[in-house]
């Protein structure tokens, strides 16, 4: 509980505090991010994955929820068919070592609104995604 604490005190300040110099950053692992979240757009879930590793481990909410990038692709894939407007847009991109933390907005579907906020902390090991931890709505999805 502590950890998930300190995550969201970190990711608070992150969004309410980064000085617009920071809102994109131009980084080799942020260009991959940006590529991911293209791919979400496009509705490509086999491009969605191509950076990412085989062993790449997906928690939300510090729960493992994903084992690997052939679930990964299959989970995107599915995701794509179930909410076939879903398209994202990055508010915030923070590219800190082998660490990338994004702020993006997300609508599930074309009804307009604001969109929902999600942050998302990547881990890179040599160039790939290795591990991907998620801060979302509890409702997002449901």
């Amino acid at each position: 509980m502590k950890k998930i604490s300190v995550i969201l005190l970190f990711t608070g300040c992150l969004i309410g505090c980064v000085s617009k110099s920071h809102e994109l950053s131009e980084g080799v692992q942020s260009q991959v991010i940006k590529k991911m979240i293209e791919a979400v757009n496009q509705k490509d879930a086999d491009k969605y994955v191509k950076d990412f590793s085989e062993d790449v481990q997906v928690y939300v909410a510090s729960e493992l929820k994903l084992d690997g990038r052939d679930a990964l692709q299959k989970n995107r894939a599915r995701h794509f068919k179930n909410y076939p407007e879903v398209r994202s847009e990055i508010q915030y991109l923070l590219e800190i070592d082998n660490k990338v933390i994004m702020h993006d907005k997300v609508w599930l579907d074309n009804s307009g609104g604001e969109g929902r906020d999600i942050v998302e902390i990547f881990t890179f090991d040599n160039g790939r995604v290795l591990r991907v931890d998620v801060i979302q709505p509890k409702d997002l999805f449901q």
